[in-house]
């Protein structure tokens, strides 16, 4: 006899009014201030690479009632409900206050970067995660820290991602009070090249990488400096 987990069932949504969904508005034909939903198509990708059984429960409006009632419904038949956007400090970020009417929070930002606005909690008998909406932001914090939890649900032992050493052919003289996460690439030369951008709203660095570097807070790197490796492809699987 073996010991199985039921697969996690998890409810996605996005919040925001300026969400626009790829294919539905030509990019001259946005309106001012909208942006394209990227998000939602990588974090139901990785959801279902992990072996979850989602549902995609598309964009809530910007709303205190309607984010409520989108929560209230999702945790009914859910072991995790995962939302991007909406858990920042402003007017129209209303995922706090709908979460701690129906449940509470446990953890509200991290001190980490991308990935500050990151919330874990409960509503009703649901696991709730909220993630970044800034696309890297949400990708990173998936990367560490929903994928090892998705894992524990399924009954895995040793949920942390494989850290290597690697040799960085760049240069970082900018420390950050946060612990940094590095979009990098290796190179033909066994070190690591750094990606130009590292804005946390530049998806195309997660596309162009195959890595983080794990750069402690208050760190810089030097050229030629060992620094701590996360492939990709160990944080995807």
């Amino acid at each position: 006899s073996v010991q199985v987990a039921r697969r996690p069932r998890v409810a996605l949504f996005s919040t925001g009014d300026e969400l626009v969904m790829p294919g539905d508005v030509a990019p001259g034909d946005m309106r001012p201030g909208a942006i394209y939903n990227s998000n939602r198509f990588f974090l139901r990708a990785m959801l279902l690479r992990l072996g979850c059984t989602v549902s995609d429960l598309g964009i809530v409006p910007d709303r205190r009632d309607a984010t409520v009632q989108a929560l209230r419904e999702a945790s009914l038949q859910h072991d995790l409900i995962l939302t991007s956007g909406g858990v920042s400090v402003g007017e129209e970020d209303h995922i706090r206050p709908a979460v701690l009417s129906l449940g509470q929070l446990d953890l509200w930002q991290i001190a980490m970067k991308p990935g500050k606005p990151f919330a874990f909690g409960r509503v009703g008998a649901a696991h709730f995660i909220g993630l970044p909406g800034n696309p890297v932001s949400s990708f990173v914090t998936f990367a560490l820290l929903v994928r090892p939890f998705l894992l524990a649900l399924q009954g895995v032992v040793h949920v942390a991602p494989v850290v290597t050493m690697a040799r960085a052919d760049f240069d970082w003289p900018r420390p950050d009070r946060r612990r940094e996460f590095l979009r990098v690439r290796r190179n033909g030369n066994g070190g690591l090249d750094l990606f130009p951008n590292q804005s946390s709203g530049v998806l195309t660095s997660v596309v162009w990488g195959d890595g983080l570097v794990d750069t402690a807070a208050g760190t810089t790197i030097a050229h030629g400096d060992p620094v701590p490796y996360l492939a990709l492809a160990d944080l995807l699987g």
